[in-house]
């Protein structure tokens, strides 16, 4: 399914420390993944921010949103196949008035609005090196591995031989759909703001569970907690199908 996705794109080699090259944007052909968002105290999330710049994106007052999210990459340009969980919050940026809500239904009118990626694991080196030298993502090499049945996708995270967390979202009637991604990360002592721009079949259900989460007895499990977010999802997306292209960031930004 390219439909003229990957059309007109100016790419723009670059190459790691490692002597790899890699083009930009990187070009993912083919992936899926699951994601849920759930409650958890506003001044909890806050703790694992890197600057007061950034404020947790509030679901109603003195309520933000953890965000996890498991992905399987198929197909990618320059890279191998891996497999990816992102343990994030969505926030926003010196918000000038902080509107439950409002950031979170209509992420588009928010420019400053993205996810704050707090851990990243991956499944390979290769994954790990282009990750962290161009955009400061926080990852890790582990244990990451999906199941699924005809209700549901399993996704469970191992690192060092101990359980992090287990993710499951149901499954349900997907539609093509154009969403682009925003995500803060930090490198060289700046904020980074970067787009991922993707297209697939997407399936999403607010306020109707769909979700759930395990966490095991890693101190990111612990960490995660004690954020002591709710076990019932806000929101919960199923997706296949996915192609996207991870930009160069947009921005630079102080922390």
């Amino acid at each position: 399914m390219d439909n003229g996705f990957f059309e007109d794109i100016e790419l723009h080699e670059t190459e790691l420390s490692t002597g790899k090259r890699i083009r930009l944007p990187v070009r993912f052909f083919e992936w899926s993944s699951i994601m849920a968002h759930f409650p958890a105290p506003a001044s909890n999330l806050r703790r694992l921010l890197p600057s007061d710049r950034l404020k947790p994106a509030l679901l109603a007052p003195g309520t933000g949103i953890l965000t996890l999210v498991a992905m399987e990459y198929k197909r990618i340009s320059d890279v191998a196949p891996y497999n990816e969980l992102g343990i994030a919050i969505p926030v926003l940026y010196e918000p000038a008035v902080n509107v439950p809500a409002l950031p979170l239904l209509f992420p588009h009118r928010f420019p400053r609005f993205g996810l704050y990626i707090h851990h990243l694991p991956v499944t390979t080196q290769e994954a790990y090196d282009y990750g962290v030298e161009l955009w400061g993502y926080p990852k890790f090499v582990a244990e990451i591995t999906f199941e699924e049945d005809d209700g549901a996708r399993r996704c469970r995270l191992r690192a060092d031989g101990q359980d992090v967390l287990t993710v499951v979202v149901d499954k349900r009637p997907t539609r093509l759909k154009s969403l682009d991604y925003h995500t803060y990360t930090v490198l060289d002592g700046q904020l980074l703001h970067t787009r991922l721009q993707t297209q697939g079949q997407t399936g999403t259900a607010r306020f109707q569970g769909g979700a759930s989460f395990a966490l095991g007895d890693h101190p990111i499990a612990d960490e995660l907690r004690s954020l002591e977010a709710r076990p019932r999802p806000v929101e919960v997306m199923y997706s296949y199908g996915i192609q996207s292209l991870l930009h160069p960031a947009a921005q630079r930004l102080p922390l």
